[in-house]
């Protein structure tokens, strides 16, 4: 998770400025309707780390159950807080993570980057 937030550095800190940004409502309407739509599809997804332990999805992808002490919520398969992950307008969902260690079975992105 560090070596992914150290090498995305950029992406980290645009995630958690725009997070703030969108709790003072600073962000365009457009960029808060988006993060809002990337939230609900996050909170939704079998992947991410409430629902990921007992996912179906998670257990074909990986071939275990996925565990973590973590207790924020967060991306199963790129470890991204989904609050910042989400805020972050030039990022893609998680997914991609698992399609760059896994090229020889590609997965449907459930979001990808933001272009206005």
């Amino acid at each position: 998770m560090i070596g992914n937030g150290i090498a995305n550095f950029d992406k980290v800190v645009e995630g958690l400025t725009s997070a703030v940004k969108m709790r003072y409502g600073a962000l365009p309407e457009d960029e808060q309707e988006e993060i809002i739509r990337r939230r609900l599809i996050c909170h939704s997804c079998p992947l991410v780390s409430h629902n990921a332990p007992t996912s179906q999805e998670y257990l074909k992808l990986y071939g275990k159950h996925y565990k973590t002490d973590r207790e924020d919520e967060h991306c199963s398969c790129c470890s991204c807080p989904i609050e910042s992950k989400s805020s972050s307008l030039s990022s893609s969902c998680g997914i991609k993570t698992y399609n760059e260690e896994h090229p020889d079975n590609k997965q449907e992105l459930k979001w990808d980057v933001y272009k206005k």
